[in-house]
């Protein structure tokens, strides 16, 4: 069996819950290296994924026979199937940091669950801790950005404007293997500098001007964040002063 879903059973045993329903897209990938869009049930006798035909090949390509995970297409799912996931369950978790009240209420309608427990960050609380694998992904996502600092250092050039400097860096990390961005590039130049959380905007850049680059990349779901800020051939007495 799955390792993961093997530890998170034995936790659930730990908190009294007889099975888990987990919709949050990350904790599902952590768990089962899936994806996309679905639900992924854990329960006392199987353990279930339910998507849509859009994803079905992708999430058959993924799992593997240890996985030990039923799909179902939710076309397919009947009333009587989400009865029937959580019998004889008294206590099912769910992630309560992550759901809203109203996906709350509709799971309470749906699985016919008894009572459907907190579960208090289990998942989450396991993330921080990286295995081997999670630790290369990291360094590889870091290695991506270092070296795409050192490109933007040759690259920028006065004249340029902030939204080409981002596209850069968003073309350099895709050329050399990221899935893409960590988050939204922010590049900041002259008084734009100032803002700690500026709009990339259409800004040249100009002689003297301080640029603030907050940018990182995705590796196999693992993400970099690095912020600089380099100086456009001149650093001034004022910047000099302030460093």
């Amino acid at each position: 069996m799955n390792t993961k879903i093997k530890w998170l059973q034995e936790k659930l045993r730990g908190l009294d819950m007889q099975g888990m329903i987990i919709s949050n897209p990350i904790n599902i990938k952590y768990l089962t290296g899936i994806n996309a869009e679905g639900v992924l049930l854990i329960t006392r006798k199987e353990n279930h994924y339910i998507t849509d035909s859009r994803y079905i090949e992708e999430v058959q390509s993924v799992l593997t026979v240890d996985d030990e995970i039923i799909i179902h297409d939710i076309i397919d799912v009947s009333p009587y199937d989400y009865e029937n996931f959580f019998s004889f369950c008294e206590n099912v978790g769910f992630e309560e940091t992550y759901i809203t009240y109203s996906m709350y209420k509709n799971f309470m309608q749906k699985y016919k669950a008894n009572h459907l427990e907190e579960t208090e960050n289990i998942l989450e609380k396991q993330r921080m801790i990286k295995d081997e694998n999670e630790i290369e992904c990291l360094k590889k996502a870091c290695e991506l950005t270092d070296n795409c600092f050192s490109h933007l250092v040759e690259f920028i050039k006065i004249g340029m404007t902030e939204k080409q400097i981002a596209y850069e860096i968003e073309k350099y990390f895709l050329e050399h293997g990221a899935d893409g961005l960590s988050f939204e590039t922010i590049v900041a130049s002259g008084k734009n500098s100032s803002k700690p959380h500026a709009k990339t905007t259409e800004k040249q850049i100009e002689q003297g001007d301080s640029i603030t680059i907050d940018f990182g990349c995705k590796y196999k779901g693992y993400c970099s964040d690095m912020t600089r800020t380099i100086f456009a051939r001149i650093c001034t007495r004022e910047h000099k002063k302030s460093i």
